[in-house]
């Protein structure tokens, strides 16, 4: 399951695996509530990312953000956690051009992540970028229903099952 609330970020692989990087904490500062140290920490040079870097052509620029914005060219999603004290934030930054096995993932993962969005009463960010890294909207979407419906997936909800009288 994507879990976005407990950890600073995740990356989504095109063949569907997926990879998540430091703690999320608003008590506690350390290196794994950065962004940057903890991506370097986890995932910079696991096997994992290695492989990644390998089939993809991706590699780690200077951070997590701009190098996500660079990663979208080569099919990559990233999923970050920015959020602080005062307001929860999760921001996905998305190719147009998903593959089947992360629209399948991210339909999948749809309730799940609707459900961290609601619980923590978080702001939720979409940014898609076109093959050559340009953001194809000006402005980002700040639905997760409208970033799913924009990039044609199905949103699946659990039936609610009505008690009999």
């Amino acid at each position: 399951m994507l879990n976005i609330e407990s950890v600073k970020g995740i990356i989504i692989a095109p063949n569907g695996t997926f990879k998540s990087f430091g703690v999320h904490s608003d008590d506690e500062l350390d290196e794994m509530n950065f962004h940057d140290t903890s991506f370097k920490i986890d995932l910079a040079n696991s096997s994992w990312f290695k492989r990644l870097k390998k089939e993809c052509g991706i590699d780690y620029i200077n951070n997590v953000c701009a190098s996500a914005m660079k990663w979208t060219e080569n099919g990559v999603i990233t999923m970050i956690n920015a959020g602080a004290r005062e307001m929860e934030a999760y921001c996905i930054l998305i190719p147009t051009k998903i593959s089947i096995k992360q629209k399948r993932l991210l339909e999948k993962n749809y309730e799940n992540i609707k459900n961290q969005i609601q619980r923590n009463d978080a702001f939720f960010e979409g940014y898609i970028f076109d093959e050559d890294g340009n953001l194809t909207l000006s402005s980002p979407i700040y639905s997760q229903d409208i970033l799913y419906d924009f990039l044609g997936m199905s949103i699946k909800k659990s039936k609610v099952k009505k008690l009999k009288k």
